[in-house]
């Protein structure tokens, strides 16, 4: 019986099922913490404790993951080196040496200057031990990319580091946005590879021997080798996942979809069994990428986020990621008791941390040293997670001096404090971790603000619901492509409570699928205040992985046909270059099979097979207000080619 393994590495679980190849039924899924420091060993128990007999009927594993955007919003990917040609960036790039070189051509695609190899060669020497990544990016390479082909050729020779040419990333005109895509996916190279290793390592371990396809950002697949030089592919993975696996186990057309995972919760709208593909781009941690990506709004509150005290005295959660208290407990037995004995006086003083919070070491800086004080604090937490006060007291320093924030920041250290998830372990509805150090953390942040511990839950669980009934309106309004923000002082004189004559009721008009292993604690009080339905599918706690052993290829190409506006005829522009015709259906002739060509072998080293193709052409003209002949303006054509993951070598008939 051929069955299909599914994996989810997020940013706290790595979660495993096993699909039914022909039914779709899931046979069996397990879950285990994600190990950011060492992902085979998050993956290897995530599949041990699936117990599947059968290593030789699984004919394909298929991969989603957050590493990549969560790579980009903590900051820890690679130090690339971006080489613009032609045209300095119109913004900051994500990169730490920037260098601006000759080669400049035209709006056309046409050759203004040509390159200049010893300018080149100078850039690769500035590179050189310090750059992991070289990303190349000219100005109208989509027009004619034999620029940015010459100048990788010219960097393989001199760094041995990955090269990017940005041409090869997107087909769209927008230099500042496509420099960025090829930046960031130049400095997530070794994470996509990491990824793919510990994956291809783990399963060689239990004799599974299947092709490796990995989900890329609009939900779609990619066969692994491929995704090897094009990790900016595998940004938003994860939600996109979960919408295709929403989807399938809910089986529904129309709903507005909800994503609880530990760090995020991530929606979208579902409208006819589909999901909008954003057209301006996926935006990831500020940046703005050509990433085709499915349309998600994305929200700093999961399972796992930071409860503290706002500086004006209300609790807020998140956007900030910590490891739950009831975890941590777990690590170091002795947790709960610490925090007894390690209390601050009422009257200390509290800024950047929270009275119950800890710390976990996780690995040494990158690209340094340790210093002194690092170094004890690795002794100190070699044993598992401490307080915050232990470590200022057995550190003779004040603890708001420690400077740990800077640590978490770099990956140095993790931050251990009270989450939804002790909340959970504290009111009795989990009890898989530690509810003791749970429970200590909830006293101590009720002490701090002189509250007993049933009032500090109450107002820690309304803080919660309310979060996510937040999240759920804002994506609401984000769909429509409404301007509200509810952090306007207006919108939020409706949302909450008030006193005054008016009663404002908010509804949905949709059903919410719920996804996540925290949904069933925290989504139904949300919907009922939202006055619709609430839908938790089976296995909604795996659901991306689900997804992901669910999924299709596909790859999505554009070609433009314009007019020379400097002879007659008519200039097509693709990712295969530019070329000139004297007739526009010669022009449109050839620049349909060129696409078709072009994504069916993409959709081939993909991993697709079973082929088939829509290619649309919209042209442009001018209107005509006297009933005269209109103008040509351009002709855009664009080729979408679907296929089914193969379980042998991909085919490549279209």
């Amino acid at each position: 019986m051929p069955v299909i393994l599914g994996i989810d590495t997020g940013g706290t679980y790595t979660d495993s099922v096993i699909v039914d190849a022909v039914s779709r039924q899931v046979l069996c899924k397990a879950k285990a913490f994600t190990t950011r420091q060492d992902l085979l060993c998050g993956i290897a128990q995530s599949l041990d404790r699936m117990h599947y007999a059968h290593p030789d009927e699984i004919v394909m594993v298929c991969l989603s993951t957050t590493l990549a955007t969560n790579a980009v919003v903590e900051g820890q990917s690679d130090r690339v080196g971006a080489l613009l040609l032609g045209r300095d960036a119109a913004g900051s790039l994500p990169a730490v040496q920037v260098r601006r070189l000759r080669g400049t051509l035209d709006i056309k695609g046409r050759i203004l200057e040509d390159i200049s190899p010893e300018e080149i060669i100078a850039a690769a020497n500035a590179f050189r031990g310090q750059v992991d990544a070289v990303a190349i990016s000219g100005f109208a390479s989509v027009r004619n990319p034999v620029h940015e082909a010459r100048v990788r050729q010219i960097i393989q020779q001199e760094l041995d580091v990955p090269v990017v040419c940005a041409h090869e990333l997107s087909s769209a005109l927008g230099f500042q946005e496509r420099t960025v895509t090829a930046v960031l996916n130049a400095a997530l190279i070794p994470n996509i590879r990491a990824l793919i290793d510990s994956t291809d390592l783990a399963l060689a371990q239990r004799k599974i021997h299947a092709p490796i396809m990995i989900v890329k950002g609009d939900g779609s697949l990619m066969r692994a080798e491929y995704a090897r030089s094009r990790p900016i592919e595998t940004v938003l993975s994860g939600p996109a996942a979960s919408i295709v696996g929403g989807l399938f186990l809910s089986g529904v057309s129309d709903a507005l979809l909800l994503d609880m995972g530990g760090t995020t919760t991530d929606l979208a709208e579902v409208k006819n069994g589909r999901v909008t593909i954003s057209a301006a781009g996926a935006t990831v941690s500020g940046w703005r990428t050509q990433l085709r990506a499915a349309e998600i709004s994305t929200f700093g509150a999961g399972g796992d986020s930071r409860l503290h005290w706002a500086p004006d005295g209300q609790l807020s959660i998140g956007p900030q990621r910590v490891l739950p208290l009831c975890v941590a407990g777990i690590r170091n037995p002795k947790l709960a008791e610490e925090l007894r004995h390690y209390v601050p006086p009422a009257d200390y003083m509290l800024f950047e941390e929270q009275v119950c919070e800890c710390y976990a070491f996780v690995r040494p800086p990158r690209y340094r040293s340790m210093n002194p004080q690092e170094q004890q604090l690795q002794n100190l937490l070699k044993d598992g997670p401490h307080s915050l006060f232990y470590l200022a007291h057995h550190m003779q320093k004040d603890a708001e001096k420690l400077g740990l924030s800077a640590l978490v920041q770099q990956g140095v250290l993790q931050r251990c404090g009270l989450t939804p998830t002790d909340l959970l372990h504290v009111r009795g509805d989990m009890t898989r971790w530690n509810t003791d150090a749970a429970r200590q953390g909830a006293q101590l942040m009720a002490e701090r603000h002189s509250l007993p511990l049933a009032d500090f839950l109450q107002t820690a669980f309304d803080t919660v619901q309310n979060r996510l009934k937040e999240t759920c309106i804002q994506a609401a309004a984000d769909f429509a492509h409404s301007n509200i923000s509810l952090q306007d002082s207006s919108a939020r004189f409706f949302l909450n409570g008030h006193s005054s004559l008016l009663q404002t009721e908010i509804r949905l008009k949709r059903p919410v699928v719920a996804l996540g292993a925290p949904v069933a604690a925290w989504l139904p009080e949300v919907c009922r205040s939202l006055h619709t339905e609430l839908i938790i599918p089976e296995h909604a706690e795996v659901a991306n992985a689900v997804g992901a052993a669910v999924g299709q290829v596909m790859v999505t190409a554009e070609a433009l046909i314009r007019p020379d506006q400097y002879h007659k005829g008519y200039i097509v522009h693709s990712a295969s270059g530019s070329q000139w015709f004297e007739q526009l259906p010669e022009a449109e002739a050839w620049a349909e099979q060129t696409l078709r060509d072009y994504v069916c072998g993409l959709a081939a080293q993909a991993g697709g097979g079973q082929l088939t193709i829509d290619c649309r052409a919209v042209p442009t003209y001018t209107p005509s207000f006297t009933g005269g002949q209109r103008t040509f303006i351009q002709t855009k054509i664009t080729a979408t080619v679907l296929g089914s993951p193969q379980w042998t070598e991909p085919s490549k008939e279209c």
